[in-house]
């Protein structure tokens, strides 16, 4: 039972912790403190008692101890309130101001960080509003606040991180095709590639080399016979990708459902199949006998010879 327990309580937290980066994700940051703090109230230890001298938050439910439990604020004497910057150690040094201030930052963060009600959401304003009124020293500020922007700079990287994700599928497959192409282009080669989607039974990404570029004559046989005879050497390379793309088509088909949902046979697929077979078949053989054509060399007609 105790197993059972932990795990459900684990898929809860994980549930709560995807909901949460979604929010954080489209930037409603109040929802996502407001999720948090639910999720903490929830999974609250209800023997467990309040702070002493705690402060409830109304709409947060998350118990705080009094401000002037931070080094750095005390209660007013009189009017009510706190003094936000008091107490603050004297420093001799521009260094040393940096490093109390920092060291008071760190002491902020981890304040709520553990009692993150909606209250102390508002907290920082106050400070910097103190430390001016109360005449902070420079290092003061640049070390205070310095380590506030570290875990501000933190907290915005988790905002905005795996923004890709709701990429739209096919506009991510051109993205990364371009990319690719890119890449192919880059290594001096004429190549191409390839790609199968996932679960297909077949490689998911296949090269192969290209000996022409698509953008120019294929075949100079088309243009009309020079009068020194005609290299015929691309009609063979033209065959070997011809016949790869027919074997890659011929690998897809076959790992193709034959079964109808009524459990009969699909007959029209396993004809396509058979062409198919012949195709490739029939290609092999085209491109053996066209070896031949391998070149470099030249092919004259037997009338100008």
């Amino acid at each position: 039972m105790t197993a059972n327990a932990h795990a459900k309580e684990d898929a809860a937290s994980t549930h709560v912790l995807a909901q949460l980066a979604s929010l954080l994700r489209s930037g409603d940051v109040q929802a996502a403190l407001a999720l948090t703090e639910t999720a903490s109230a929830n999974s609250a230890n209800p023997a467990e008692a309040a702070p002493e001298g705690a402060e409830a938050d109304v709409i947060g439910r998350i118990a705080s101890p009094p401000l002037d439990t931070l080094s750095f604020i005390e209660r007013r004497k009189s009017g009510g309130g706190y003094n936000y910057w008091a107490n603050v150690p004297a420093a001799s040094s521009y260094a040393d101001e940096c490093e109390i201030g920092g060291r008071l930052a760190e002491e902020f963060a981890s304040f709520i960080g553990k009692y993150h009600n909606n209250g102390n959401g508002a907290l920082l304003g106050s400070i910097v509003i103190d430390m001016e009124k109360n005449g902070a020293g420079r290092g003061h500020k640049i070390g205070f606040l310095n380590t506030i922007n570290k875990y501000a700079m933190g907290a915005a990287y988790f905002l905005h991180a795996d923004a890709q994700e709701s990429e739209q599928p096919w506009t991510k497959c051109r993205r990364l095709g371009r990319e690719l192409a890119e890449a192919l282009e880059s290594t001096g080669e004429q190549q191409f590639a390839y790609i199968a989607p996932k679960g297909s039974g077949t490689p998911t990404l296949l090269f192969g080399h290209l000996d022409y570029h698509p953008s120019t004559e294929t075949c100079n046989a088309t243009s009309g016979a020079p009068e020194d005879g005609q290299d015929l050497s691309e009609l063979f390379y033209e065959l070997i990708n011809l016949a790869e793309l027919a074997a890659a088509t011929l690998d897809i088909l076959r790992e193709m459902n034959y079964t109808r949902g009524d459990g009969s046979r699909n007959a029209e697929l396993d004809r396509v199949v058979a062409l198919q077979r012949v195709l490739c078949t029939n290609l092999g053989r085209l491109r053996e006998s066209a070896e031949v054509l391998d070149g470099p060399r030249t092919w004259v007609p037997a009338s100008i010879a």
